[in-house]
This record gives structure tokens, sequence and C-alpha cells, in this order.
């Protein structure tokens, strides 16, 4: 025969607590997306039309290496509430990134893995592409991976268990 719920004692009741909360300021966005500005006028003034073609193509083949490393990355990974990843374009998370809070180690070994895989990805393809594309293409490699990196450096001394929250303007960090 079930009890009622005030009569359980034993209750099971999950509490996160905010271990840390880093803020990230307009300031920082809008010089991120400088950067990429910066980029396709380096391509327009050196390569012209090809230039801008290898702007917007790099950024495809880039996004398209790292969802395929992310489903390579997550063949290994047991927990399955952790692997729902969905692609924004709100900045500094442009591209794919959890779409729920995800644990903090398996942030940083996803994002290690997109990291190198996709360095060596890039290596493999320089003897068949274009010398625009290939900059546009390492170029959007590290603009795209360059806000979660800091993110998981600033979180380095924390515990692995921890949980990271990415919203539009902030991370946080929880402990369980």
């Amino acid at each position: 025969m079930s009890q009622p719920l005030s009569d359980q004692t034993n209750a099971t009741i999950y509490q996160y607590q905010l271990i840390q909360r880093k803020i990230i300021r307009s300031e920082l966005i809008q010089s991120h997306l400088l950067i990429s500005a910066i980029l396709l006028a380096f391509q327009m003034l050196m390569y012209q039309m090809d230039g801008l073609f290898s702007w917007l193509f790099g950024f495809a083949v880039v996004q398209i290496v790292h969802i395929a490393i992310i489903l390579l990355t997550f063949i290994r990974v047991d927990e399955a509430a952790d692997r729902k990843w969905i692609w924004r374009i709100t900045p500094p998370w442009i591209g794919f990134k959890p779409a729920n809070d995800i644990k903090l180690y398996l942030f940083r070994r996803v994002h290690r893995h997109l990291f190198w895989i996709g360095l060596c990805a890039i290596a493999l393809l320089y003897p068949w592409i274009k010398e625009s594309l290939l900059i546009s293409i390492v170029t959007w490699h590290f603009w795209l991976l360059i806000p979660r990196l800091l993110l998981s450096i600033s979180f380095r001394k924390e515990q692995k268990d921890s949980i990271l929250r990415l919203q539009s303007r902030e991370a946080s960090l929880y402990r369980r």
C-alpha cells in the first residue's frame, strides 16, 4: 500500500548550488563578431569574389565537420540526456551547443575533441583545397571554438561533476 507524500521522510530532492557565473559582456560579443568581419574583409581584399565564396563555404564546412565530430564523440558516451545538441546563431555560442545543462567534464571532452580532431580533419583537406578556403576553414574553426575553450579554461579548477548551463549572455556552473 502506498503512503501519502507527507508521510515520506526519505524523498529525494535535487538541489543545485550556483558555484560560479560568467557574464558575457556585449563588448566581448561585438569584438568577437568584428573578427569575422575582418576575416571577410581580408578574404575580399586578397581573393575578391573567390574570398567571399570561401568565407561562406568555409563556415558551412566547419559546421559539418563539427557535427560529425560531436556525433562520433557521443558514440562512446553513456548518458543519453547529454547527447542533445542544437544549432544556434546567437553570439557567442554560434554553432552547435548543448540543448540542456551538461556535465562540465563532458563539455570539456567534446570541445577538446572538436578542437584537435577538427584540426586534423582540416589538415587532411590541405592538399586538395584552395588557399583562400583553407584560411577560411582554419579561421572559422578557431573562431567558433575560442569562446567555449576560454570558458572551459576559466572553469578548469572546478569539480568535474559540476553542471554547466549556457545561456545567451552568461554561463553558469552548478554543483549537485
